[in-house]
């Protein structure tokens, strides 16, 4: 199956979601209590933010590598595929009981894929 990447990181972004919703609702619900604004109160309701938005950035990285491979027809940059190499590594490391490894698929397929060639821009 081609053009699998940004969709895989898309569900794991989406599954990522819900279970922060699941494991963390009375956080999220002592902040809607508290007002939102500025009612992050403790280390833990700090953490379930934190969990939940890495949900949101990882979905997007997603839609981004689907834009790649799907609008503009090309491979992902390799800058892109070694920082989310990076990523996961360190994610592995601080976090080995984590969903980190669920990326090690894509960043994989992505860095044994031929890369772009340089694109020469001139000054005209």
């Amino acid at each position: 199956m081609k053009n699998w990447r940004g969709f895989w990181l898309m569900a794991v972004a989406f599954i990522h979601t819900v279970f922060a919703l699941l494991m963390f609702a009375d956080d999220y619900r002592s902040l809607y209590d508290n007002g939102i604004i500025n009612s992050i109160t403790s280390v833990q309701v700090h953490g379930a933010v934190w969990f939940f938005l890495f949900g949101q950035v990882l979905f997007i990285v997603g839609l981004l590598v689907r834009h790649y491979e799907l609008a503009m027809e090309c491979n992902i940059p390799r800058s892109i595929s070694i920082n989310l190499l990076l990523l996961t590594v360190i994610g592995v490391v601080l976090m080995p009981a984590s969903g980190f490894w669920l990326i090690f698929p894509v960043v994989f397929s992505m860095l044994l894929t031929k890369p772009l060639p340089a694109v020469q821009i001139t000054g005209e």
